[in-house]
């Protein structure tokens, strides 16, 4: 668990967290540095918390404890440092340090998201893929076009797929999948309610439901099967969601390679024939 960051471990967990949750979060990423250098009984006190409360929030965060909690924090105070004196490097030159930071953004994000992919649920949605005989793709507000993405990558390696955009369509083809198929929901916020109500529809019909979601805690992560998480942080020019853009689409990409290696051995066309017969027509 060390080598999980603590700061994107906050974030993700931060909407779903109490008050008095919320206290301690706040107080750890504005002041990361005395967090790591005071003992729970003196962050308990300066917050008027009790212990019990500051131990209970580091559990939620999956740590042991207080102390793994710094040794995470530490780390992540180290790697912004880093980050920092890289930013340095074109001092007169602002086109460069913007573009810089727009790639390490997308960088932390996919080294960010990897490092907290759960491996069980992972193979548990590519299991689920594999196996199903149509797989479909549902996404709210600017996640519909990664949706539009997973369903033209899958769809040209032969798997029967779709990824309707039109809210009333999106009902009408959950309401017609069955417990042999797999849909995907994919959503930053997770809070979308028509995208709940068209998972409500799959899940009727016994279709197993995979969530890609931005946060550990929400409506969309406790109601599907299987839940797949993204973390990015927010830029000056970029907000969290629209960085957690790269991180959506190489988790699909990751999905698809695995889903793929399996369809493979059950004869399906390989990507590269797929690909040839498209330019040929």
């Amino acid at each position: 668990m060390t080598e999980h960051q603590c700061t994107i471990r906050i974030q993700s967990a931060y909407p779903h967290l109490s008050e008095k949750e919320r206290i301690i979060a706040d107080y750890i990423l504005n002041h990361p540095e005395e967090t790591i250098h005071s003992s729970i009984n003196q962050v308990s006190a300066r917050l008027k918390v009790a212990d019990a409360t500051v131990f209970r929030f580091c559990r939620r965060l999956e740590f042991k404890g207080f102390q793994e909690m710094k040794i995470v924090l530490a780390a992540d105070i180290a790697q912004n440092q880093r980050l920092e004196q890289t930013a340095k490097k074109y001092p007169e030159d602002e086109t460069m340090s913007l573009a810089e930071s727009v790639f390490q953004a997308n960088v932390r994000t996919l080294q960010n998201t990897f490092q907290i992919l759960n491996s069980a649920s992972f193979k548990k949605a590519v299991e689920l893929m594999s196996r199903s005989e149509k797989i479909a793709f549902f996404g709210s507000s600017g996640s519909s076009m990664i949706a539009q993405d997973a369903h033209h990558k899958f769809v040209r390696a032969g798997v029967l797929t779709y990824a309707p955009s039109d809210g009333e369509f999106q009902l009408l083809s959950a309401s017609q999948l069955t417990e042999r198929d797999a849909a995907l929901f994919i959503s930053y916020s997770a809070a979308d309610k028509h995208l709940l109500q068209v998972a409500r529809a799959a899940k009727a019909k016994g279709c197993p439901t995979i969530g890609l979601t931005g946060f550990m805690k929400s409506a969309l992560a406790d109601f599907v099967d299987v839940t797949l998480h993204t973390v990015s942080v927010a830029t000056d020019f970029r907000s969290e969601s629209f960085v957690a853009r790269a991180a959506q689409l190489t988790l699909i990409d990751a999905l698809f390679v695995n889903v793929m290696k399996r369809k493979q051995q059950k004869k399906l066309k390989p990507v590269s024939q797929m690909e040839d017969a498209l330019v040929q027509g």
